[in-house]
């Protein structure tokens, strides 16, 4: 019987997956944002990132054990990577939201947070299409879309830096509202530097 071979691409694909539903658990806690519930909203949230966490390191043993792979070994550890870091920063914002004792979010917070979960979705479904990377036209349009939205982000970013410094806000207010949007941009980063990696694969492979 021949042996199994492991399925990178799916296995990419079920860590993207983690990115969405920890993206459209933040849009709910924030939305419905109750400072007396952050800890089991931290608790939720850290279960979904340790979920993803484990199958980054499964990952990491199936490659370590791997001589041959559909794509380059550095290319699936790249990728996988910054997908775990994408999962790490969706937690880092209910953290910081937590260890921070915020009250009141930033005018922002939630417009952001849905565009960082447009910009997820978009990764994870330029994820899925991997497989096809020798015929990458849909891939390449899913890569563009996550820039778009990155675009987005950073515009958002832009406009509530803006409105925050130009606010009375209260300097403890002020550094932490500036620290939930740089966190929230960041992700959006993330995204893009993980689209960036998907078009140098398809590069390198057609």
């Amino acid at each position: 019987m021949a042996k199994v071979k492991n399925d990178y691409f799916q296995l990419t694909a079920d860590q993207a997956q983690f990115c969405v539903e920890a993206s459209e658990l933040l849009i709910s806690i924030l939305e419905n944002y109750d400072p007396n519930k952050m800890a089991d909203n931290r608790a939720q949230m850290h279960a979904i990132e340790n979920n993803a966490d484990e199958l980054y390191h499964d990952i990491l043993t199936r490659l370590s054990k791997e001589f041959i792979t559909p794509i380059d070994q550095e290319d699936i550890l790249h990728l996988v990577q910054i997908i775990d870091d994408i999962t790490d920063g969706l937690d880092k914002v209910v953290l910081e939201c937590y260890m921070y004792h915020i009250a009141t979010l930033p005018p922002q917070t939630v417009e952001t947070s849905r565009i960082v979960s447009r910009c997820v979705k978009a990764l994870h479904e330029a994820v899925k299409e991997l497989h096809n990377f020798k015929k990458p036209e849909k891939l390449r349009s899913l890569l563009v879309e996550v820039n778009s939205i990155e675009g987005e982000a950073d515009a958002a970013y832009v406009s509530a830096m803006h409105q925050l410094f130009g606010s009375t806000a209260d300097p403890v207010a002020l550094l932490t509202s500036k620290t939930i949007y740089e966190s929230l941009e960041d992700i959006c980063n993330q995204c893009e530097y993980a689209a960036d990696v998907l078009e140098q694969i398809i590069i390198k492979n057609t």
